[in-house]
């Protein structure tokens, strides 16, 4: 776990940012990051990110079936990611080597992420709102390695305080699917027709 100091900023701050990630979300107080090799055209891969169902993350969506008690079972053919961001995350960046997503949580709100005006135009990198913390993640594809990196920044010491507990209980099966995410999508790059069997 990588952490912020006190004055908010990222280990290795002043750096150039090398990633849309970083320019949107420069600090963190958790951040955890996997990646493997894919040597695939770039298209090829990041169509693929967008293109992973939930079928392709086998692990996860038995998960989500025995949460569900089997009523989940028609998202085997949604995208993953498509569902995420038609659930409260929002695509901040898209560009020809990397997908940036993210959302702005209320810690008291059960009502989930909260709405942002203009989140590509930069009131994610800006909102400051005590009482939230913000999540992003991106997918990164350079030099035949497909990366993903997730950060999350409280807003306040009392929220920090509160996700941490959280953030204990989550980071493992959290880890575990990105990786499977990650391997999702090499299985969907590298089919023939451009999808699982």
């Amino acid at each position: 776990m990588e952490r912020a100091d006190p004055a908010g900023r990222a280990e290795g701050a002043g750096q150039l940012p090398d990633t849309a990630l970083d320019r949107l979300m420069p600090a963190w107080d958790h951040r955890e990051r996997h990646s493997l090799a894919l040597a695939l055209p770039r298209e090829r891969v990041l169509r693929a990110v967008d293109e992973t169902r939930w079928r392709d993350l086998p692990l996860f969506h038995s998960l989500l079936l025995v949460g569900s008690l089997g009523t989940k079972r028609d998202k085997a053919e949604e995208p993953f990611l498509g569902s995420m961001t038609g659930g409260g995350f929002t695509e901040l960046y898209r560009g020809p080597r990397e997908l940036v997503v993210g959302a702005v949580v209320a810690t008291r709100d059960p009502k989930g992420p909260a709405a942002l005006a203009d989140p590509v135009g930069g009131s994610f990198a800006a909102f400051d709102r005590p009482g939230h913390y913000k999540v992003a993640f991106n997918f990164h594809y350079d030099k035949g390695r497909l990366a993903t990196e997730t950060r999350v920044l409280s807003t306040d010491d009392a929220t920090r305080r509160s996700f941490n507990r959280y953030w204990l209980l989550i980071r493992l099966p959290s880890g575990l699917i990105r990786r499977e995410w990650l391997h999702g999508i090499r299985r969907r790059a590298e089919s023939p027709a451009g999808h699982t069997p």
